[in-house]
């Protein structure tokens, strides 16, 4: 019996995207604990790992893993992590501003 070829990827490459991704959260997370960065003085921890998590996904849109682990492409990446990150922040901001009128 021939099967049609898959259009997702097998179960280990998306278990190894999450753990990817998982990765860039918790490091975005450390460094922004680390550097204390100011847009974190009103945020619970769960909250910076939200907008960590919102600045890696428009990073995981916008390029390859391999190009993301590639130095010369370190410009590109900070330049997505900048243009995000206050978006991100906003969207984790009105949405604790939502619960808390729910």
């Amino acid at each position: 019996i021939r099967r049609p070829p898959r259009s997702t990827p097998l179960y280990s490459s998306a278990a190894s995207d999450v753990y990817k991704r998982q990765g860039y959260i918790n490091g975005c997370f450390e460094a922004t604990e680390l550097n204390q960065v100011p847009f974190t003085e009103n945020m619970w921890p769960d909250d910076v790992k939200r907008v960590c998590a919102c600045v890696v996904d428009a990073m995981r849109h916008s390029m390859s893993h391999e190009k993301m682990l590639d130095n010369a492409a370190h410009n590109e990446a900070v330049l997505i992590a900048i243009s995000t990150l206050p978006v991100c922040v906003d969207e984790v901001m009105a949405s604790k501003v939502d619960k808390s009128e729910n």
